[in-house]
Order: structure tokens, then C-alpha cells, then sequence
């Protein structure tokens, strides 16, 4: 269900469209979808379990319908607040969970002028299905408010439907914005706000995904979820992951990458040697892999159609995985994307069969604390396959020590990589240098890439390419020197 915005043509009709669907005040109705009962049962949980901590918080619940989530959020609140445009839909809310005596029930419009807070007043707003029946427009000016409305250090969570429609109800017109995640990401990344004393603040993204019970019942994945986070901007501290998405993924750059590793890899060698590497770990049908760094999918689209396993991507590029998620549309394999910081990240130990990283574990500065964990979320017998940039041993040169320092990696020499796994309890330990694959890689991708020159500048710029182009010598000047290595890890757990 949703809440309304303010006057105007789009609200008439989003008005009028809920008034149609709110004759029969049931879940059904209100989910648009014959499954509702079904899927409630495992939609909702999963829902709240995504969800911070807010026992005893005030929570601000935006678009409740007839409070599939309210009953279940007053549990836990010290006050729920939940307002609704539909004043038949607020009455059902109200006489299902008005037991519940730290609930507030309003009649409103979320867009209205009329309708405000206290600034800082909310520890969590929370909305499911609400911001689809806005208009652009309305989607930004409702994040400035919820940016305002939510206290430092609180949180924002909502669940659209993206990509097109999940429910089989019948409807004679349907004026839902079915929009790409993206769109979400980048309206609230770029959303900021300011106090009267200077103190600037901003949403930070904690995480976003795909709801799994929609991809286990119908194989869907475009019910995506945010958690944003209300942090002080400070321009000391823009975070790596802004860097990656501003500066070294933005979404034409992904895309570069993209026409040099060969369709749906950003990672060297592209599926070719997606296919050497993953034939290491004999997958078999329904285990688990988690690939860390997993970029916009190739990797996991691969392994999950041939081999039947589950996996899992985490990325921390916002771009990546909106790339990732969009390109997972239609597909009839199991693969869910989130983005996520693995240093941060946690999952059950004894969880994954495998866990597989594509030259991306360069970025993170405590390896061995990441070893150690990812001894843990693997099973017993469980398997670790890695690539990633390494360096000869000893003093690198000073051009060298600069590009490091420039591109923030943390590179080690191959044995000692290798001995950083068996540190953190990996037996059966290989660790490969594979310089010579790269090189001869970089080599085959660079005259595969020149040959398609001017393909790639009527579809980019002449920048672009000579960029790519520079790159990519640079790497085979560095490699050739011998300073710049490549290494391939492979090791079980115990």
C-alpha cells in the first residue's frame, strides 16, 4: 500500500488508483498479488529482520496499508507512527492493531506541506512499497524531509518494486513507477542537509539487496531494499565506497570496463578464465558460494547456471550492483546481489561451500583479519578461490610505491599472501604466481580491444579508449618490469 503526495494530476490518479484497490480491505488487495497469504508468511519476516535495532525508538511508518508491518513494528517500538492517504485503509490499521497503545494512527499525505516532524525526531522510518507511486520529483523532495525528520545516526528503510510489476492482480490502468534501482541510490547518495550551525549531514548506505522470498517463489528479483543511514558529512572522511562509484566505477566507467573484459566481467580475463578458475572447485548442485567483489555478475551468472549452486554476490560499489541486479532480471538461476563491505559484513560461520574473490581483496588493508573470517563462514571442507594483484618482494620502486599509494591497494608478494591464509587456518594452501597469464591476458584483451576502435568511440569518446588503451600498456610496462605481479590462491578449511 502507499501513501499519497501532494495536489496535481499524479496524485489524482495514484489517489483514484488506490481508492479502486482498497474496495476489499484485504492482503490480497492490498499486495496485488493471489500469493499474498503465501508470501506474507515469508516476506514479512525476512522484511523485519532486516531492519536496525529500534526497540523502545520512535518509529515513523510511512504508506502502512492495512498494517501488515504496524502490529509487528509496535512491538518492539516505544511509539509507531503510521500514516496513510486512504482514510478507509487508516480505519482497518487502526481496528487491527489499535491494541497496540504506542501507535499513532493519521490520515495524511506524506508530501503534504502540512505534514511534519520535529527535525531529529525519528530514530527509524520505515516504509514497504510507498516511494513507486511517486512521481521523480516527489521521490527527492520526500528524501530531503526524511533526511531532516531522522535523527544522526538513525536509519531509513524502504522496499520498492523495480524493473516492472510482481503482483498477478488485474488492473485496468497502473500508473506505478517501476524504476532501476539506481534511481533510488543516487537520489538519496545525493541527498544533504544542513543545521543552522553549518553541521552538514547525509545518507550513508548500509546495505541494499533483492528480497529473497520473491526470488525463491518466483524467481523475482526486482523487489529490491535500502538501509540509509543518517551520518554528518565531513569532507575529510567521502569513504571508499564514494570513491569507488564517483571516481573509479561510475557507471560509464563500468561500462568501459565492460567492452574490454568481455560481457557481464569486470575482472581480468573476463569468462575465460572465469571457466579455468571455477573448474578448480568441482561445484557441485546446491551449495552455497559467496563471491566477494562479485562486480556486476558475470562470475555468479556462470557458476549458478552451470553448475545448479546458490550464490551470493556482495559488492561495495552501489554501481556494480545496480549493473549486477539488473542483469540478474529474468534469469532462472540462483544468484542474489547485495551491496555490502565484506570487513563489516556477517553471516553464520559453517555457511558457504565456497567463497571465490576476482582481483578485488587488493583494496582491504587487514587481510588476515578477512582470511580469518572467511575461515569462518565456510564449511568444514569448505574452499577459498582468489585472484588478486600482488608485487615482487622487497622495496617496490618509487613509481611504483606511488601508483600503490595512488589507488589505495595493499599488495603483497605471492608466498606471502599464501602465508597469510595458512596463518588464519587454511590447509592445503596453493599459491600461484600467474604473472605470466595476466601478462599474456592483458596482451590478448588489449589487441582484441584496439580492433574494435572505432565501435568503442562511437559508443564512448576517443578519452575513453586512449584511457583503456593507457591503462592497460601501463599494466604490461609494470608487469614487464617485474614489479607488479599476479597471484592465484586456492585453499580448504580443515
Amino acid at each position: 500500500m502507499a501513501a499519497a503526495v501532494n495536489g496535481g494530476e499524479e496524485r489524482e490518479v495514484q489517489k483514484s488508483y488506490w481508492m479502486e484497490h482498497s474496495v476489499e480491505l484485504t492482503l490480497e488487495a492490498m499486495m496485488l498479488d493471489s500469493m499474498a497469504s503465501h508470501l506474507d508468511k515469508q516476506d514479512r519476516p525476512e522484511v523485519l529482520s532486516l531492519l536496525p535495532p529500534y526497540e523502545g525508538k520512535n518509529v515513523l511508518e510511512l504508506g502502512p496499508g492495512i498494517g501488515r508491518f504496524t502490529g509487528e513494528l509496535a512491538k518492539k517500538a516505544g511509539k509507531v507512527t503510521a500514516i496513510d492517504f486512504i482514510e478507509s485503509v487508516v480505519k482497518k490499521n487502526e481496528s487491527i492493531n489499535g491494541h497496540h497503545e504506542n501507535v499513532e494512527f493519521k490520515c495524511a499525505d506524506v508530501t503534504s506541506p502540512d505534514l511534519n516532524f520535529p527535525t531529529e525526531s525519528m530514530d527509524l522510518i520505515f516504509s514497504n512499497w510507498l516511494l513507486m507511486y511517486l512521481s521523480d520529483k516527489e521521490v527527492e523532495d520526500i528524501a530531503e524531509r526524511l533526511l531532516k525528520w531522522v535523527k544522526v545516526g538513525g536509519y531509513i528503510f524502504f522496499r520498492e518494486s523495480c524493473f516492472h510489476q510482481s503482483g498477478d492482480h488485474e488492473r485496468k490502468h497502473n500508473p506505478t513507477h517501476y524504476r532501476e534501482p539506481r534511481f533510488y541510490t543516487k537520489v538519496f547518495k545525493e541527498c544533504h542537509a544542513s543545521d543552522a550551525s553549518g553541521n552538514g549531514y547525509e545518507f550513508s548506505l548500509i546495505g541494499s539487496k533483492c528480497i529473497e522470498t520473491y526470488v525463491r517463489n518466483k524467481n523475482n528479483h526486482n523487489q529490491i531494499w535500502w538501509i540509509w543511514q543518517k551520518v554528518v558529512n565531513t569532507e575529510k572522511d567521502r569513504g571508499f565506497q564514494k570513491f569507488l562509484d564517483n571516481v573509479q566505477y561510475k557507471n560509464t566507467g563500468i561500462l568501459r570496463y565492460e567492452r574490454i573484459f568481455g560481457p557481464g566481467f569486470v575482472s581480468t580475463g573476463g569468462i575465460d578464465t572465469t571457466k579455468e578458475f571455477v573448474a578448480m572447485l568441482d561445484l557441485k548442485p546446491g551449495q552455497k558460494v559467496l563471491d566477494v567483489g562479485c562486480g556486476i555478475g558475470g562470475g555468479d551468472f556462470y557458476m549458478a547456471e552451470n553448475f545448479g549452486v546458490d550464490v551470493v554476490g556482495i559488492d561495495l560499489s552501489v554501481n556494480m550492483i545496480a549493473f549486477a541486479l539488473e542483469r540478474a532480471i529474468g534469469l532462472k538461476c540462483s544468484v542474489e546481489f547485495e551491496v555490502a563491505d565484506c570487513t563489516k559484513k556477517s553471516y553464520p560461520d559453517n555457511t558457504f561451500d565456497v567463497i571465490y574473490s576476482r582481483d578485488t581483496i587488493l583494496h582491504i588493508q587487514d587481510k588476515p583479519a578477512l582470511f580469518r573470517t572467511f575461515y569462518k563462514w565456510l564449511k568444514p571442507g569448505g574452499k577459498v578461490l582468489i585472484s588478486d594483484y600482488c608485487r615482487k618482494s622487497g622495496t617496490p620502486s618509487e613509481d611504483f610505491a606511488a601508483y600503490i599509494k595512488q589507488r589505495g591497494y595493499d599488495l603483497h608478494d605471492v608466498e606471502t599472501y599464501g602465508q597469510m591464509l595458512k596463518d588464519a587456518g587454511f590447509g592445503e594452501v596453493i599459491a600461484e604466481d600467474r604473472t605470466e597469464q595476466f601478462k599474456e591476458v592483458l596482451r590478448r584483451e588489449l589487441e582484441r580491444f584496439e580492433k574494435g576502435k572505432e565501435e568503442f568511440i562511437r559508443e564512448f569518446t576517443e578519452e575513453d579508449y586512449n584511457d583503456i588503451v593507457g591503462g592497460w600498456k601501463a599494466k604490461l610496462v609494470r608487469t614487464g618490469s617485474g614489479e607488479q605481479r599476479w597471484g592465484l590462491f586456492f585453499a580448504e578449511k580443515k
